[in-house]
């Protein structure tokens, strides 16, 4: 049994991580504008545009190799129905344009279990912002399904069976911009991040204001929505993205400031949620067991080392897990329920 002092100061040193996570997911995605290109490094098959694959998952990676491959052993693990998948891995360069050639030899080394699989680097530096916003070309009446995910998460082997209930389920609901696979987060609003988000045992899934990065399905029409707001609204230099309340914001406009906050973020997605009024679902699994799990490595993310993953991984299935809500309850940033 754990003493009570000892899991409290888990909570609180997991808050702090997170904390320092999501602080520098923000400066991290503190850019200039860039047009990107991508071009293929090594396939397994020569898709063309028009190829329909059930499943499209999106592996992100700078130069940490053991951490990509570790992601990848991982995605061989879970069980995809037969289903028509591919698996695409996109390397980003440095600054200087330089490609870390240990990353891109393990990528194409690995053997991609479940289908087709592809090893991509972009022509030149893209930063967090490209790898996330300009690898996924989402089409109308597309059924496809894309999940992103970046190198230091690894995933539970039942994250696509939730996927494909998920969508199923809520993708014909507007107000849901996406699925996150993650199973623990923190309160956004200000004056309460350092508080793990906690929703009602009872709620098998949430809605929250906030997109959950580790690990994020987009909802198509609210991903595409998302992605030609911004084309305009980059185009004003005096828009500023600021969400009231929310603790982004807050720490966004230190980063101005101190004159680091010269490009645009992901601000702009909390901001085109809250705006539109859009929510992400997320999974509210016992224990804050979740689809992923964020190993919390240094980086891009986080520059420090955890021991340990930031939750558990869900590893068994229940048939209760299957009866999802019409309606799910919505959490504010403080994690009150709404309704």
């Amino acid at each position: 049994m754990i003493k009570v002092n000892k899991k409290t100061r888990m909570k609180k040193n997991f808050r702090t991580l997170v904390n320092i996570c999501l602080v520098v997911f923000v400066v991290s995605l503190i850019v200039g504008y860039t047009k990107w290109n991508m071009i293929p490094v090594n396939s397994s098959s020569s898709p063309s545009p028009i190829t329909k694959y059930d499943l499209r998952i999106l592996v992100i990676v700078y130069n940490r190799a053991q951490s990509m491959l570790r992601l990848l052993n991982s995605i061989n693990e879970a069980n995809f129905d037969g289903d028509n998948v591919k698996l695409e891995v996109w390397i980003d360069r440095s600054k200087a344009g330089v490609v870390d050639t240990l990353t891109v030899k393990t990528a194409e080394e690995f053997v991609f279990k479940h289908g087709h699989y592809e090893v991509l680097k972009h022509s030149q530096h893209v930063g967090i912002y490209g790898q996330w916003f300009a690898t996924w070309k989402a089409r109308v009446n597309s059924s496809e399904i894309a999940v992103i995910l970046e190198d230091d998460l690894i995933v539970s082997p039942h994250f696509y069976k939730y996927l494909k209930l998920v969508h199923n389920k809520y993708d014909n609901v507007p107000e849901i911009n996406g699925f996150s696979l993650q199973g623990i987060s923190i309160k956004h609003a200000i004056g309460y991040s350092s508080q793990t988000l906690e929703a009602p045992e009872s709620c098998l899934v949430y809605l929250y204001p906030v997109l959950g990065t580790w690990g994020f399905s987009p909802s198509r029409d609210n991903w595409i929505h998302f992605l030609e707001w911004f084309s305009q609204v980059i185009q004003n230099k005096t828009f500023q993205p600021y969400v009231p309340g929310n603790v982004v914001t807050a720490w966004y406009k230190i980063f101005q400031a101190q004159g680091r906050a010269d490009g645009e973020q992901s601000i702009y997605h909390i901001y085109h949620s809250w705006k539109f009024k859009e929510y992400t679902l997320y999974p509210n699994f016992k224990g804050h067991k979740g689809l992923t799990t964020n190993w919390l490595e240094a980086g891009l993310h986080y520059s420090g080392n955890a021991s340990k993953p930031s939750n558990e991984l869900l590893k068994e299935w229940k048939s209760d897990y299957e009866h999802l809500p019409d309606q799910p309850k919505h959490l504010n940033l403080k994690g009150v329920v709404q309704d």
